[in-house]
């Protein structure tokens, strides 16, 4: 696997963030207001804040620091472009990196 890179581009590539198994979290809810509170403060500047501040991209960041994730729900993954162009089908753990951590 190519090493994903944590950038702004990447981010909005990004299907973690519409993800059903944590779109009823209350933690991550609040996480998502803000990135898009301080979102036009970014594009602006082009500077990323740290990785912690910004809900998704679990398969760069390994695990949400939220929890009580409905993982009873069909995770998305496999519908992201990240997906498809980092090749993640042949890495570990092939889904759920919000709860398995990160792609190896």
């Amino acid at each position: 696997m190519s090493q994903i890179e944590f950038t702004l581009e990447n981010w909005e590539k990004c299907k973690c963030v519409t993800c059903p198994v944590q779109a009823e979290n209350q933690c991550f809810l609040e996480k998502h207001e803000k990135t898009h509170e301080i979102m036009p403060k970014i594009k602006k500047t082009d500077m990323m804040e740290s990785p912690e501040m910004f809900p998704g991209m679990y398969c760069v960041n390994g695990k949400t620091t939220c929890r009580n994730l409905d993982t009873k729900q069909i995770c998305q993954c496999h519908s992201c472009p990240l997906w498809v162009e980092y090749d993640l089908l042949h890495d570990k753990p092939m889904r759920y990196y919000c709860r398995d951590g990160a792609a190896k």
